[in-house]
């Protein structure tokens, strides 16, 4: 490999040593220094050269590996396996097999990392833009560390007429994403012991900023009230890598362990506004201890992905911890962006725009459901629906779900595999129906069907009936 990389210097400032490594690797290969099917120097070797932790490393790469630049093969290491180019109206990928062989670009995309642009009013979302930039005095300079007045005063009345959170503007935070908000709000906690419990599976990046902040990391049930559950809990009742809400049972469990001050409750609240069979079930915030529950919100479902604005309801007992660190912050997300925002919502547009959503979603995921039903009768078996942005399938093929992935590919459909589930079971895949079009949805489901059927995987009977959905 290149021994640029050798050459790698940190840099001081608010960006994360992580994401550092990660830029100057994904540089080199944009730049072809790492060509594709090349071996990237193990985790303990990076360790020892660039003296930093393994743990930066480790997630560095799976920064790279997430935006696919990188595989991780095992017994063998980290190898590039592919450049990404934009073009018009679908993310395209170029991808490299070991042999240099090309993967045909990805032609229908049922992953979670975009959403159909058609369905987002680009013209009324520039005229809220036009507005803030005439408005000089505001934005001038560097904004407010914590997220703009008018933004934070909108965002408290849209947050409880939606979801039920009750707050003040002064109790919101506004940062460029989940992992900036974390960052935040890790040193503010009373705990005694750096200790978070995450789902099975959960948000992979959520998992690598709590390591990179010296946390230690392990996996809870909310089923079982009576686990080791540790004193900070995170939840996403509407978690995309499950494919399912909370049930009623895992709902109370959390909100009595909060009301007894057993653990704080990180609510990410990704995707709660969409559910097609009944109506959005309320935050958690809305029923727990208010003091035990810190809420994230975001629009990167309900509106783009590109618009990096999250917010955050912090308890107003840590507020004066905040207080104290607040100046060590500049804003991560743009003021422009934030009063346009402010506008957007306080027009009503973002309640009509994800009234319409509502609609088209489940009007797709009923598309997608009957595609798979016709296509793929026997071969898959929808575990989850009703509520997000995807369904959960387990597929019979005795396979893993990264091999099932790769398949995919092969046949230019780009899919989600389900990690963290016991290798011994059929794997999991899930298909976000949010960014590919509803003309695309069944020649996307055909290709899916020709992947099941490649060389690649075994061909086997129809899966015998369990508990559950049936395609």
């Amino acid at each position: 490999m290149a021994n640029t990389i050798f050459n790698f210097r940190p840099q001081k400032g608010t960006v994360p040593l992580y994401q550092q490594l990660a830029a100057c690797l994904e540089a080199e290969i944009q730049q072809q220094h790492l060509l594709p099917g090349e071996y990237l120097p193990s985790i303990r070797r990076l360790n020892r050269d660039l003296k930093i932790s393994r743990t930066t490393v480790e997630a560095a790469y799976q920064r790279l590996i997430d935006k696919g630049l990188l595989e991780s093969l095992p017994s063998q290491g980290y190898q590039v396996v592919a450049v990404s180019s934009k073009e018009s109206g679908e993310k395209k990928h170029t991808v490299f097999s070991p042999g240099n062989k090309n993967i045909p670009d990805v032609l229908y995309n049922f992953s979670n990392n975009y959403v159909d642009t058609a369905t987002f009013d680009t013209v009324l979302w520039r005229r809220c833009l036009n507005r803030a930039l005439h408005a000089p005095a505001s934005i001038a300079g560097y904004g407010d560390p914590q997220g703009e007045q008018a933004l934070r005063e909108v965002l408290a009345r849209y947050s409880y007429v939606s979801r039920g959170v009750a707050c003040q503007p002064e109790q919101i935070l506004v940062g460029a994403g989940l992992q900036t908000l974390l960052m935040i709000l890790l040193p503010l906690l009373p705990v005694t012991e750096k200790k978070v419990g995450l789902e099975a599976p959960g948000f992979p990046q959520a998992e690598q900023i709590f390591r990179l902040m010296g946390w230690e990391t392990r996996q809870y049930d909310p089923a079982d009230p009576n686990g080791d559950w540790p004193g900070l809990l995170m939840i996403s009742p509407a978690n995309p890598y499950k494919g399912r809400a909370l049930t009623e049972k895992e709902r109370n469990n959390l909100i009595v362990a909060t009301q007894l001050e057993r653990v704080y409750l990180l609510e990410d609240d990704y995707n709660g506004e969409f559910r097609y069979l009944h109506r959005p079930t309320p935050a958690l915030h809305s029923f727990g201890n208010r003091e035990r529950i810190i809420y994230l919100g975001s629009f990167s479902r309900t509106m783009l992905p590109s618009l990096r604005i999250s917010y955050m309801v912090l308890p107003v007992s840590l507020l004066p911890a905040y207080q104290k660190i607040a100046s060590r912050y500049n804003q991560t997300s743009s003021t422009v962006e934030q009063i346009a925002l402010a506008t957007y919502i306080g027009e009503g547009h973002l309640t009509r725009h994800i009234k319409k959503l509502r609609s088209l979603y489940r009007e797709k995921s009923r598309m997608l459901q009957n595609a798979l039903h016709s296509i793929c009768e026997g071969e898959v078996r929808l575990l989850t629906s009703g509520t997000g942005l995807h369904l959960r399938l387990l597929v019979n093929r005795s396979c893993s779900a990264e091999m099932l992935a790769k398949a995919a590919l092969m046949e230019g459909v780009k899919i989600i595999p389900v990690r963290g589930t016991d290798p011994k079971r059929k794997p999991e895949i899930l298909l976000s129906f949010a960014g590919i079009s509803k003309e695309k949805i069944a020649a996307g489901v055909e290709a899916l069907h020709r992947a099941l059927h490649s060389s690649a995987l075994g061909i086997h009977g129809p899966i015998e009936e369990k508990k559950g959905c049936k395609v």
